[in-house]
């Protein structure tokens, strides 16, 4: 969990550093956001590339090279001297994002009977919530006050002392169920796996064509202050927290494919209050809290389906919904980089609102299909 805390927090860092990047490297805030857009374009590509190629090595080995990787990253990142430079560091050390939380959702199905794999999947998940509550929020502030290059070495540090922890707490010799090219041709032509993962996909590129560009939006439309913004991206990351936590309590009783399905109708309510509440403060921050709250739990639950759907193969199909899930963020801060140089910031709301109601409805199908 402290894994992909720390990788959270590196992935959707730019978001919250958007309007103070943009300021040091004299770059609009589109440009600047492709930071979040063309990593996750390489994350798309490399996270079933690595799950294939590294499915001999013990888990251990695994993940603590991919945090040793990001550590290393964050602190070049810190010294980068041109914004070239900075994408140029954070598209090398994206591989570690791209191994560690897909296989750290596989390993944890190593460790765990069949009827705690949901469970726990949804626990070590927190962590990617904690990051929206808690590190996105804290890197926002940081880099208004101390300068965002001291935001990069903290993550640094914090993924340092993750390796170390990692590396600590995972038994030698933990290695996955071998994969072969079979393997992947099946799960590549299940039509039950192929439509979960476009329902990641969807869901995704619907929250991201909105999530990269809050800090821009808060200060365009409300004037927000660095404290404001920060304020309401820990108040989205904490409603994510709470969100997740109930879901890992719950999912094990009511099933992955409903806490997905629920969720997203949750996601779709909190993006459309949203979209309603360009002149409102006070409704776009109720939309964000229940949006956020819907978030962290569709994404674990859409990870807890596709093991459920395939045990043997888990390292595998994890991989490629956080392959999707990638690609969902890259297609999702390009439209809304589009949208905000077309000076349409204020529909991207809509836009977000029409791609969720798009992914519930397959979600729906999904649901009567694992159930027939």
């Amino acid at each position: 969990m402290l894994g992909n805390f720390v990788v959270g927090v590196g992935v959707l860092m730019p978001a919250g550093l958007l309007n103070e990047l943009s300021s040091a490297f004299s770059q609009d805030a589109a440009t600047t956001g492709k930071l979040i857009g063309y990593g996750a374009a390489l994350l798309f590509i490399e996270a079933p590339l690595l799950a294939f190629l590294t499915n001999k090595m013990d888990r251990r080995w695994l993940l603590t090279g991919a945090l040793a990787v990001y550590a290393v990253g964050h602190f070049a990142s810190a010294f980068a001297p041109s914004f070239n430079a900075l994408m140029i560091a954070r598209l090398l050390m994206i591989g570690g994002a791209a191994a560690f939380t897909p296989q750290a959702a596989s390993a944890i199905s190593l460790l765990v009977p069949p009827e705690r794999r949901a469970t726990a999947v949804a626990f070590i998940f927190l962590g990617w919530p904690t990051a929206l509550a808690v590190g996105v929020p804290l890197a926002s502030l940081m880099g208004a006050y101390v300068g965002w290059s001291t935001a990069y070495l903290i993550v640094g540090a914090v993924c340092s002392v993750a390796t170390l922890a990692v590396f600590a707490s995972l038994p030698n010799r933990l290695f996955a169920p071998r994969l072969s090219l079979a393997m992947w041709g099946r799960m590549l032509t299940s039509g039950k796996i192929l439509a979960i993962l476009l329902v990641t996909m969807i869901f995704i590129a619907g929250q991201f064509t909105v999530y990269p560009y809050l800090a821009v939006e808060l200060k365009t439309h409300f004037n927000a202050a660095p404290t404001t913004i920060s304020l309401l991206f820990a108040v989205y990351g904490i409603s994510g927290v709470v969100g997740s936590i109930v879901s890992s309590r719950v999912i094990g009783r009511i099933g992955a494919s409903a806490t997905v399905t629920a969720h997203l109708a949750v996601v779709l309510t909190g993006l459309m209050l949203w979209a309603v509440g360009t002149g409102y403060l006070f409704i776009a921050v109720v939309g964000l809290v229940i949006w956020g709250y819907g978030g962290g739990p569709a994404i674990s639950g859409q990870q807890a389906r596709l093991i459920t759907a395939d045990p043997d193969s888990a390292s595998a199909s994890v991989a490629l919904n956080s392959s999707v899930l990638y690609a969902g963020q890259a297609a999702g801060t390009l439209i809304g980089g589009e949208l905000l140089s077309r000076g349409l910031l204020s529909w991207n709301g809509e836009v977000a609102s029409v791609l969720l109601i798009i992914a519930l409805g397959v979600s729906l199908s999904v649901r009567r299909w694992m159930q027939a």
